[in-house]
C-alpha cells in the first residue's frame, strides 16, 4: 500500500510580545516541530504578532529587527535575503508570521511572513487581545511603577475602550462633516497636534510642547507612549499609531 505523508500547517496564534516571555519553549526531536506551551497547557506552534520596529541590524544574510507592542520586546530574525525586508525601516508597523526558536536561551522569532501594516491594525490587535494588554501593562504599573507616570485610574474606562471612543469620533467627524462636535479631550487635541506637525519623519517632541495649548503636555506624551497611543520612531520624535 502507498503511502501518504501529511504537512500539517499549524494555525499561528495572535499573542503579544510581552505574553511570549511567559510561555515555555519545549524542544523536540528531528521528527516534531518545537512548541511554546502556555501555563494552561495549550501547544503553540506558530504566531502571529504585531509590532513597531525600533531596531534593525543587518549581518551578513540574516537581518534582524526589534519589534514593540508596548508589552514587551523580541528579536525577529528574517535568514534569507529579501526585498520585503531589506526596505522595512525603524518605525514601520510590521504583522509577522513564524516560529518562536531560542539562541543562547533567548526567545526569538523566526520570520515566515512579514509585511508592513497601517498603523490601523495595532489598535485592532489590541481590541483583539485587550485582557492580555490590558493584564501586562497592569503588571507593569504594580512591579515597576517608577516607569509609568502617575495617572489617575478608573476602572470603568480600559485602554480599549478609549480606542473604541477614539475610532467612533473619528467616523463621527467624517459622517458630519463641517458640523462641530463636543470639544475634544486633551489627549485628542495632542494627537491632532502630531498629525499636523509629522511630515512624515515623525513629530518633534520639543515642537509639540512648544505649539500645545494645553498645561503638563510633556506628562499627557509619556502617558500616550506608555499607552500604546502614539511610538517613538526616532530620538526626539513621536508618530500616531
Amino acid at each position: 500500500m502507498e503511502q501518504t505523508n501529511t504537512f500539517v500547517r499549524f494555525v499561528a496564534v495572535k499573542s503579544t510580545i510581552g505574553r511570549i516571555s511567559t510561555y515555555t519553549f519545549v524542544q523536540e526531536d528531528e521528527q516534531n516541530s518545537n512548541y511554546l506551551q502556555t501555563a494552561d497547557g495549550q501547544k503553540i506552534f506558530r504566531l502571529n504578532v504585531i509590532g513597531i520596529i525600533v531596531n534593525k541590524e543587518k549581518q551578513g544574510s540574516i537581518t534582524n529587527l526589534l519589534l514593540d507592542d508596548s508589552t514587551g520586546k523580541i528579536i525577529l530574525r528574517s535568514f534569507e535575503e529579501n526585498k520585503n525586508v531589506r526596505e522595512l525601516v525603524v518605525g514601520d508597523m510590521v504583522m509577522v508570521i513564524g516560529r518562536v526558536r531560542v539562541y543562547n536561551q533567548e526567545k526569538y522569532l523566526s520570520a515566515e511572513i512579514i509585511k508592513k501594516m497601517d498603523s490601523m491594525w495595532m489598535k485592532i490587535r489590541r481590541l483583539e487581545l485587550k485582557e492580555e494588554f490590558n493584564q501586562i501593562e497592569l503588571k507593569l504599573v504594580e512591579t515597576e511603577p517608577s516607569l509609568l507616570p502617575k495617572i489617575e485610574i478608573k476602572p470603568a474606562i480600559t485602554i480599549s475602550s478609549a480606542i473604541n471612543e477614539s475610532i467612533e469620533e473619528e467616523i463621527i467627524e467624517e459622517e458630519v462633516q463641517g458640523i462641530q462636535v463636543n470639544p475634544l479631550l486633551p489627549a485628542q487635541k495632542v494627537l491632532l497636534l502630531i498629525k499636523e506637525l509629522d511630515t512624515g519623519g515623525g513629530a518633534p517632541i520639543e515642537e509639540i510642547i512648544s505649539k500645545s495649548p494645553l498645561n503638563g503636555t510633556e506628562k499627557l506624551l509619556e502617558q500616550m507612549l506608555q499607552k500604546g497611543d502614539i511610538f517613538q520612531n526616532l530620538p526626539g520624535k513621536v508618530k500616531v499609531l
